[in-house]
């Protein structure tokens, strides 16, 4: 079954193999594959998240290349990794539970609504997570001390992603000391804990060591510390907003989220008449540590929300074993049919879907800009001779994806130029860079000209090296400007003349 359900994901995420990717993902792969050319993360190439989502999009660019393949090879590889967790935590009250639990989490983490079906950092964050989970969950007394290690190795390599799994560690960390499993004395579930916390100070311990080894923790610390800590700035105004965003932004995507959510709570509520106190505690644990998680990042994009998967299929999963335990022999059968039925709302929620191209499921996520970002960058790749470079002021880092062209600049992204603790030095990077490589191509994506007023030093470049690009589509998203004196300028001007 669980060979099964990780076939229909290989084949599921096929259907999206050519979708045009999200910022995300496109700049992943393009900072991989710079890297992979000799540039230096963080020091070069600016970017905040932390460097076990990069080394895995170089892993699999240096042995895919910079396309798709990596980015679906990656994406399987963790959804299949998550799948298995899910069982595995499940089945800690039976294998009907973990299979159920396996089969809600193939269906769900291809939801469009929450942009699931493609690799952003967290389905590694969830697969790291979830293992954690499954270990801590199935510890018995007499558990040994590599069982905890692996757990911290689990939670330490998922921080290594994103910082916000310092909630569920702790939750989950602070359960285990609470109801530590029967016969296994409290003072020993402490020592299960800091062996989890001596694994995780030493990953992060060793990761500071190597950036200060290669002379780069001062730009590791500004990048994944300091600007973190100014964009999650946000974060303690969470619960006000969350009303207000789920009811906007993401109502789409709750549809998914209710449906695991009501089994899950039917699950929980009944959990106290037919399973041990601390499964179940454990997993409230997880419940509550989600939302916080969530909001430790101060913002609210959808992507985010996929954080709730795991702790919802592995209850629903449970739901299902809580009924049958409290059924009557002659209904034994009704939990695993409500259970079906579930999966078929889930189903009907999701697979229409797979009659839209790959393009529209771009375009649902996001409306159309990654569709005309990808047009963009063929259009340039097309324009410009080889060795000739292009920047793009905007985010849409995707345009060096499609095109193949190297970065010119490691200040690549408008967010962190014109806002943020990195702001001024990161303006200079760029404006140095600029004069030095001379791009021949300037691209403005328009929607930056509404979010930022004023004006700006790589603008005031732009505005005296640049000349709008003749015959441009007034509906782009895009504007794009030729170097004053540069080749496509002089090819212009000499075809005007004749």
């Amino acid at each position: 079954m669980l060979a099964l359900l990780a076939a229909v994901i290989v084949v599921a995420r096929l259907h999206t193999y050519h979708e045009p990717l999200q910022t995300d993902i496109t700049g992943a792969a393009v900072l991989a594959r710079e890297m992979l050319g000799g540039r230096t993360l963080y020091a070069d190439l600016w970017d905040h998240k932390p460097p076990a989502f990069h080394a895995s999009y170089m892993i699999a660019v240096a042995l895919l290349g910079c396309g798709p393949a990596a980015v679906y090879a990656l994406n399987v590889l963790a959804a299949v990794a998550t799948l298995v967790g899910v069982y595995v935590a499940g089945a800690a009250l039976s294998r009907s539970a973990g299979l159920w639990a396996a089969a809600f989490w193939t269906v769900a983490s291809s939801d469009v609504w929450l942009e699931a079906n493609q690799p952003d950092a967290e389905v590694f964050v969830n697969a790291g997570v979830v293992w954690a989970f499954a270990l801590l969950v199935r510890a018995g007394p007499g558990a040994g001390a590599g069982r905890f290690l692996a757990i911290g190795a689990f939670f330490a390599l998922a921080s290594l992603y994103k910082q916000v799994v310092v909630a569920p560690a702790a939750l989950l960390a602070l359960a285990h000391v609470a109801w530590p499993p029967e016969g296994r004395s409290r003072r020993r579930a402490l020592a299960d804990v800091a062996a989890i916390a001596v694994v995780g100070a030493a990953a992060w311990a060793a990761t500071l060591g190597y950036f200060a080894a290669v002379g780069r923790l001062d730009a590791f610390w500004e990048s994944v510390i300091v600007y973190n800590r100014f964009y999650t700035r946000n974060m303690l105004t969470f619960v006000g907003r969350a009303f207000d965003v789920y009811h906007a932004a993401l109502e789409p995507g709750l549809r998914t989220l209710v449906l695991l959510g009501l089994p899950a709570a039917v699950g929980g509520l009944l959990a106290p008449l037919a399973i041990p106190r601390r499964p179940r505690r454990l997993w409230l644990a997880l419940l509550l540590a989600t939302p916080v998680a969530i909001g430790l990042h101060g913002q609210f994009f959808p992507h985010y929300f996929q954080l709730w998967f795991p702790v919802l299929v592995i209850g629903a999963g449970w739901a299902v074993e809580v009924l049958a335990r409290l059924a009557r022999e002659r209904l034994a059968l009704v939990p695993h049919a409500l259970a079906g039925a579930v999966l078929v709302l889930l189903l009907a929620h999701v697979l229409p879907l797979y009659a839209l191209s790959a393009d529209d499921w771009s375009v649902v996520k996001y409306g159309p800009l990654f569709v005309e970002e990808r047009k963009l960058g063929r259009e340039i790749d097309a324009l410009l001779r080889p060795g000739e470079t292009f920047y793009i002021w905007g985010s849409e880092v995707g345009l060096y994806y499609v095109s193949g062209r190297r970065l010119p600049s490691g200040a690549y992204s408008v967010w962190p130029i014109v806002d943020g603790p990195s702001a001024a030095r990161l303006t200079r990077r760029a404006v140095a860079d600029l004069r030095r490589e001379q791009p021949e191509l300037f691209v403005v994506s328009n929607w930056t000209q509404i979010w930022i007023k004023g004006r700006h030093p790589v603008l005031d470049w732009l505005a005296a090296h640049y000349r709008p690009f003749a015959g441009q589509d007034g509906r782009s998203p895009f504007t794009v400007h030729v170097r004053r004196g540069g080749r496509l300028e002089r090819e212009a001007d000499g075809a005007a003349a004749r």
